[in-house]
């Protein structure tokens, strides 16, 4: 196998995708620097073929990253992956691809109820390779990209054609390709968020019960100070200061620089930078008070529906049904039928196969081996 290449250039990048463009599949997975800085994007996109392996650096390529979409989105041509909605979004929020068609291994574990589902251990478990984690957390943003990191990337996409053939074989066995297919659908046609702060997620740092209303109402300020700042310095929250700090300085509400200072995790930097400011916020907190509980919010939408009894023992009926059901095929219970549909099925019950058959994430596989079991469990 030749030596894995690392990809820089825009005139290289595009000679590399002809040549991917003539694989009969290729896999992908992507590599990001959510975790420390406030605004993630795509710094490292891996490309296989079953015969040579590319590490392409976005960053450097930049827009012309984009030429990546006419390999993503070949007809009838699978991308292959592990895990591979989180890597569908990034792609889709940084570069506006599309995706045709999704194989993804994960997805095959969930079907198949493997009670491991990370790529490490499926990897292991059908092909006895162990893989390394020690760059998990590295910073992909950082350059040079070094050897040892070469061999990192290369490890989450170089396996996954014959562990996928493998698996494919058991899926096949159990006769879940049309289960299979839908649920690689719903992974290709994921649709990224835009990323809101919400300031009333300050109630998740652990201890904020445990203040006054007043000391709440700091920690609430701080909370969102601390956004505020991370994105001005595009750095994870956390990285600026952590929840135990801005929880310290809620309880002890230091009102001079000297007692901010004695706060574990204030730096000089902080003190120096911010303290006059945070001074100022803590004052403010202390004047604006906030309850344990959250404010009710006014919806922005319609109201979604509220489960009657009866609804809510169909509910509990038809999640026992799906565990039997799964247990007795010996698959997971995503293969009888996905959690995502249940709701949908409660509060809009069809009246025939034909119609389950159409709700999105049944289909018609689900719809002949099971209609009459949960349509018997929904007219009850």
């Amino acid at each position: 196998m030749p030596e894995t290449e690392i990809v820089a250039e825009p005139e290289r990048f595009s000679e590399v995708i002809d040549e991917l463009m003539n694989a009969p599949r290729v896999a992908l997975d992507i590599e990001s620097d959510g975790f420390y800085n406030y605004r993630d994007r795509v710094c490292i996109v891996t490309l296989s073929s079953e015969e040579a392996d590319f590490i392409i650096d976005t960053i450097a390529l930049g827009e012309a990253a984009r030429d990546m979409q006419r390999l993503v989105n070949r007809e009838g041509v699978p991308v292959l992956m592990h895990s591979g909605q989180n890597d569908v979004l990034a792609l889709k929020r940084d570069y506006a691809f599309e995706f045709e068609l999704v194989h993804d291994t994960a997805v095959v574990a969930m079907l198949l109820g493997l009670q491991h589902t990370g790529l490490a251990a499926i990897v292991q478990s059908y092909l006895g390779i162990p893989l390394e984690k020690e760059l998990q957390r590295h910073d992909w943003s950082r350059r040079p990209i070094e050897p040892e990191h070469v061999h990192y990337l290369i490890n989450d996409t170089k396996h996954l054609f014959k562990m996928h053939d493998l698996m494919m074989d058991e899926l096949a066995k159990l006769e879940l390709m049309d289960e299979y297919e839908i649920e690689c659908r719903a992974v290709a046609e994921a649709e990224p968020r835009p990323r809101e702060f919400d300031p009333e997620r300050f109630r998740k740092i652990k201890g904020h019960g445990d203040l006054s209303d007043k000391q709440r109402g700091v920690l609430k300020v701080l909370y969102a100070w601390r956004d505020e700042l991370a994105s001005k310095l595009d750095r994870a929250p956390f990285r600026v200061t952590g929840d135990y700090t801005l929880l310290d300085m809620a309880r002890r509400l230091p009102r001079d620089l000297d007692a901010l200072a004695q706060i574990r995790g204030v730096g000089e930097w902080m003190v120096q930078d911010h303290g006059s400011r945070l001074l100022g916020l803590i004052e403010q907190g202390l004047s604006q008070p906030v309850g344990v509980r959250p404010p009710k919010r006014r919806p922005t939408g319609p109201l979604p529906p509220r489960m009657d009894q009866q609804q809510r023992d169909r509910l509990g009926e038809l999640k026992r049904w799906r565990e039997k059901e799964a247990e007795a095929r010996g698959v997971g219970i995503q293969a009888v039928l996905p959690t995502a549909v249940l709701k949908d099925l409660i509060f809009e019950p069809p009246k025939n196969p034909v119609e389950l058959a159409r709700i999105p994430r049944v289909g018609t596989s689900r719809a002949e081996r099971y209609g009459e079991s949960i349509l018997g469990i929904l007219d009850a």
